[in-house]
């Protein structure tokens, strides 16, 4: 399968993202790499990512993904950007913004960057800078423009805030360098050619072209390429996700659930610590001073971690997820993180059973370091949970 990550270069309805073999989806942002579709064998097609509103799509996340086996190919915009930064890692850059990125004659974010609409349309607002540069030397190569008048306007237009730097903005600052033939000329080139000039949408093209032709080729995992920080471990768990009967769960979700709600975690998490090694520790020092890397991306880890999980737990999970989008729906002030430490204990301390003073040494049998991260891992299900008490009186 080939993944790829567009919009706006590339339109959803755009023929080359139709067929069996692509995965057409939204731009790349921080987590989706993580996403279980994208399997050993597969191939990444990184062209376009957030980057204001959401965070970026990290250069480890990319670096796990080769390990894997993935191929991650880059092209047209933060993918030819990513490509050019990770060239010796085993990302694979296609088109001729990489090219210019990796030889240092682009080194700007914003010669590929573009302002999009807020209201779920993907189709670029603005002009980045790799369109300007060769539309505006293309008319230096027709003559329409001296050397003098396309570096003047390139400054120009390179000045412009890039989500400032609209077609219309185009036009006015040639007109205003008393380049109105300019505005003439390229008006009338997009009148015959809506995507005139339009780099970043060759090398989008190019770069499904060529994934598609690589398609067949064995894909090997990147050696050396092992990342296994701290930082690391939790992006991984905190995108880690599943198909459920109940649709696909985050996976941390789940096991937090299972952590707070099944009575008996504490054998749960006693039996994983046992197979990680807890030597001849007592049980209440072993749950404290021995921390295992947990990684929730592996589906062996994930499944003992949730050996009592019952369709309904999942059920809950998600129900009490729908619970919360709603309260923020209704009041955009409202998230789960912002519920009273003293709510979350005293929820904690009754599915428990235990007092306050309990509380702390109930956590780490549980897997969790203390009643503080507890109170952290059962905040997105108080809302549910008093609900549903409420509801039951």
């Amino acid at each position: 399968m080939i993944h790829v990550f567009t919009g706006p270069t590339l339109s959803p309805d755009d023929r080359a993202l139709h067929g069996q073999d692509v995965r057409a989806l939204p731009p790349i942002r921080h987590g989706d790499l993580f996403d279980p579709q994208v399997t050993p064998g597969d191939t990444v097609v990184i062209i376009d990512g957030v980057y204001h509103h959401s965070p970026a799509v990290r250069h480890k996340e990319i670096i796990w993904t080769l390990a894997r086996g993935v191929r991650v190919i880059g092209a047209a915009s933060i993918g030819a950007l990513r490509a050019a930064e990770l060239s010796k890692c085993g990302m694979l850059g296609v088109g001729s913004i990489f090219s210019s990125y990796a030889s240092g004659l682009l080194d700007g974010d914003d010669e590929v960057a573009v302002a999009q609409s807020t209201n779920g349309d993907l189709r670029p607002c603005t002009w980045p800078m790799v369109r300007v540069r060769r539309v505006v030397r293309g008319a230096f190569a027709l003559s329409l423009l001296d050397e003098e008048q396309t570096d003047r306007l390139i400054a120009v237009l390179a000045d412009v805030y890039y989500a400032h730097r609209t077609l219309d903005a185009v036009m006015h600052l040639a007109r205003r360098e008393d380049l109105a033939a300019f505005a003439v000329w390229l008006a009338e080139m997009l009148d015959g050619d809506e995507h005139f000039g339009d780099t970043k949408r060759e090398d989008a093209l190019e770069a499904i072209a060529v994934a598609r032709k690589m398609a067949a080729v064995p894909i090997e995992p990147v050696e050396g390429l092992s990342w296994s920080t701290r930082c690391f471990r939790q992006w991984a768990n905190r995108f880690a996700a599943q198909d459920t009967d109940h649709g696909r769960l985050p996976t941390l979700a789940r096991v937090s659930y299972q952590q707070v709600f099944d009575p008996d975690f504490k054998d749960v998490w006693w039996d994983y610590l046992s197979g990680v090694g807890v030597g001849d520790l007592p049980r209440t020092l072993a749950c404290k001073v021995i921390n295992p890397r947990t990684e929730l991306t592996d589906d062996q880890t994930a499944a003992r971690l949730l050996a009592h999980e019952t369709p309904d737990d999942r059920a809950c999970v998600g129900a009490y997820a729908a619970i919360n989008d709603k309260a923020r729906r209704a009041n955009e002030k409202f998230f789960p993180e912002a519920i009273k430490e003293s709510v979350v204990r005293d929820m904690l301390a009754a599915v428990w059973r235990t007092d306050q003073a309990g509380l702390e040494e109930e956590a780490w049998q549980r897997g969790l370091h203390g009643v503080r991260e507890a109170a952290d891992a059962a905040r997105p299900f108080v809302l549910g949970f008093l609900k549903e008490q409420e509801a039951a009186r």
